[in-house]
């Protein structure tokens, strides 16, 4: 019988052998991924900002507390650092008179605006923030040493700066408020902290340059 033959049965044998390996699905090596694609959370990154505009302006005011807590505590208020109009000694004040104060009702008053202003104008750009507080820091230390009546020091001078862009900005979006006696009351409310004046805030109110200009072109 042609079923009893070796050879034939050994021919079957492979064929089926090759059918079977044909039939059999591929194996197919799974795909490993090393790592997966970071993805920046839009909400993260907004909360992040968020809490860097908030502790900017903090950051800031630790320096003239440092300053009025060491002027209070070792020298009785006598470590004072104002700028002197038109003098060789008063030209340090220029960088530092912003961050030194009469006594601790000043830098209250001072600091309550400028965070204030500084958080307002943050919402818009860190960058229009930092050009605006440094024409405020040293451009007014400068206008104080060149045109100043007496020697003054404070962060008024940079406080005034603050106020007077979110003006400017509120005149070019037509937001800001039109009767010129509510923004000034405002303004030194937040700015004097609601205290009564010193003696320096007093020079500071008399002293306020190009202010009172800016306010009559807006109203």
């Amino acid at each position: 019988m042609a079923s009893d033959d070796p050879e034939l049965q050994k021919k079957l044998q492979q064929l089926m052998a090759e059918v079977d390996t044909e039939a059999a699905p591929a194996s197919v090596s799974p795909i490993s991924y090393s790592s997966k694609p970071t993805v920046s959370s839009p909400k993260k990154g907004f909360l992040e900002r968020l809490r860097g505009n908030l502790l900017l302006p903090l950051q800031i005011l630790a320096i003239p507390w440092t300053q009025e807590i060491i002027d209070q505590v070792f020298f009785q208020g006598r470590w004072n650092l104002p700028v002197y109009p038109r003098s060789i000694e008063g030209i340090p004040g220029i960088f530092l008179s912003a961050f030194s104060h009469g006594d601790f009702g000043h830098l209250i008053g001072n600091s309550i605006a400028f965070a204030i202003f500084s958080w307002l104008i943050l919402t818009k750009s860190k960058r229009d923030y930092w050009i605006t507080f440094c024409i405020g820091w040293i451009g007014g230390g400068f206008a104080s040493w060149l045109l100043g009546p007496q020697s003054v020091h404070g962060l008024s001078g940079v406080v005034y700066t603050l106020f007077g862009y979110l003006l400017f900005i509120g005149w070019l979006e037509r937001r800001f408020v039109p009767d010129p006696d509510v923004k000034f009351e405002v303004f030194e409310r937040l700015n004097l902290g609601a205290e009564k004046l010193n003696d320096q805030e007093v020079r500071n109110c008399v002293y306020r340059g190009n202010y009172n200009e800016l306010l009559r072109l807006l109203s």
